[in-house]
């Protein structure tokens, strides 16, 4: 076998793999409530925008932090004119009796001493300096601005922790439909295909006259029944699988396709037990009950900030300059160079400000009391509804327990009729009833495990089991 014809070879298997492999990547995609809680972390825009807020926080909280160091600026300067600021001459003085002096020593010795009989200074120049000021007291400002911008960050977090709580609560509300309406997909094909079955065997049974031709109408119009139930259902099937896709990231929910999950379980009576003992008391373990104490506790801060405004200010600095200016006294010229520093301290005192700081911690007082009472009516309706959200978990389980039941009475019924109607002691129409009866038993059922499991989740999100 030669190089070329293993070649070709290789690379024919590697395409007949590919074309076989190609539509199996176009399956559907399964997934499970765990998967979809991820997705919906990493690509809902709300969760990304909730975790931007906390980095601008920590950002705001960092900026906070400076103001206990010291402020240092640097300054430069520099410039040139196109005639000296400074140009004086012997003529220009208005005194004659001096200028006549001037003029007989400059012509005895200003030639012999190098000078100009005229001086212009500062045609050009540049400077530089660098100033520090440390602040020592701003009336806790500093202190207070940085306590509330660590409170902002809490609240930021708190918030995020809200917003992913609410997000995927109705992502898994939302999975918890699409696998119902599977579920009852299920169910609708099971009865379809039995009412096939069924239409055979009467269809059979009327041509050879051992059945009527209404019995087979009856088989019909059931058949019609479920082909409009099983319509109705594909539509919402897909509505709710786009809607999850939506929320969790995918671009389309037309491929998408949920696990079975074997969870769908009512809570043991242990379980029971410990939900109910957990939801009589009310204790700050909620995001939004922390919210609320941080809101006090940044009015506080704020009145805080309020009053520095009104006490005197301390500071000690330090600067730096170097000057280099152009002068012209002497023919060739004379550049006059200096450097000099200093260490300082200023105290600023507002005297005209308290008036206006007076009324300032006045509306920053009723804004803490404003946020106690939010903190109290607030907490009041945190607790109402954490209360109604174990009492709607108790119903759904009581429901779901009584759908097990009526579903297993449904069932007893149905093999009971289809014993009786393979005995001939009972019609179609009767088998029939039986038969749906036992398959809107199962679909009820599967609505009750669906709204248990919703309920458990949001009584779990708000006691913070």
């Amino acid at each position: 076998m030669t190089n070329n014809y293993r070649n070709i070879l290789y690379w024919g298997i590697l395409f007949v793999l590919s074309v076989f492999s190609f539509p199996f990547s176009l399956s559907a995609e399964t997934l499970t409530l765990d998967s979809c809680l991820a997705m919906a972390k990493r690509n809902n825009p709300e969760l990304r925008k909730a975790e931007l807020s906390v980095r601008r926080a920590e950002q705001v909280k960092s900026q906070a932090l400076t103001k206990y160091f010291p402020q240092v600026k640097g300054m430069a300067f520099g410039y040139y004119a196109l005639n000296p600021l400074i140009d004086v001459g012997i003529d220009d003085i208005g005194n004659a009796t001096v200028r006549d002096l001037l003029t007989t020593l400059y012509g005895n010795y200003g030639a012999a001493l190098g000078l100009d009989n005229t001086i212009n200074l500062f045609q050009h120049g540049y400077g530089a300096g660098v100033m520090a000021i440390q602040p020592v007291f701003v009336g806790g400002k500093i202190v207070a601005g940085n306590q509330l911008a660590k409170v902002g960050v809490e609240a930021a977090k708190l918030q995020a922790e809200v917003s992913t709580r609410d997000r995927l609560q109705e992502v898994e509300e939302t999975y918890w439909l699409v696998y119902g309406l599977q579920q009852k997909q299920l169910i609708i094909d099971d009865a379809n295909a039995l009412l096939d079955t069924l239409y055979q065997t009467v269809y059979a049974a009327v041509e050879s006259g051992l059945a009527l031709p209404y019995d087979l109408a009856q088989v019909e119009i059931q058949r019609d029944e479920v082909a409009r139930r099983q319509l109705q259902l594909s539509s919402g099937t897909r509505l709710a699988k786009r809607a999850l896709a939506l929320a969790i990231g995918l671009p389309s929910g037309d491929s998408l396709s949920l696990a079975e999950d074997s969870q769908l379980l009512s809570p043991s009576l242990a379980e029971r037990e410990r939900l109910e003992l957990s939801s009589s008391p009310y204790e700050e373990v909620t995001p939004e009950s922390r919210l609320l104490s941080l809101q006090v506790r940044a009015a506080e801060l704020e009145k805080r900030m309020a009053l520095a405004d009104a006490l005197p200010q301390i500071a000690i600095g330090a600067n730096y300059g170097y000057t280099h200016l152009q002068t012209n006294i002497l023919r060739n010229g004379l550049n006059s160079k200096n450097g000099n520093g200093a260490l300082f301290v200023t105290m600023t005192v507002p005297l005209t400000g308290w008036w206006e700081t007076a009324h300032k911690i006045r509306e920053k007082q009723y804004a803490i009391e404003q946020a106690k009472i939010d903190q109290e009516h607030l907490g009041s309706q945190l607790r109402l509804r954490t209360q109604q959200a174990y009492d709607q978990l108790m119903d759904a389980d009581a429901m779901l327990q009584l759908r097990r039941r009526t579903c297993q009475h449904a069932r007893e019924a149905y093999e009971h009729m289809q014993a009786n109607y393979e005995a001939g002691r009972v019609i179609v129409a009767e088998w029939l009833q039986a038969q749906m009866a036992l398959t809107q038993a199962e679909s009820d059922l599967t609505d009750a495990e669906i709204a248990y499991r919703v309920h458990l989740r949001r009584y779990k999100d708000l006691s913070d089991q």
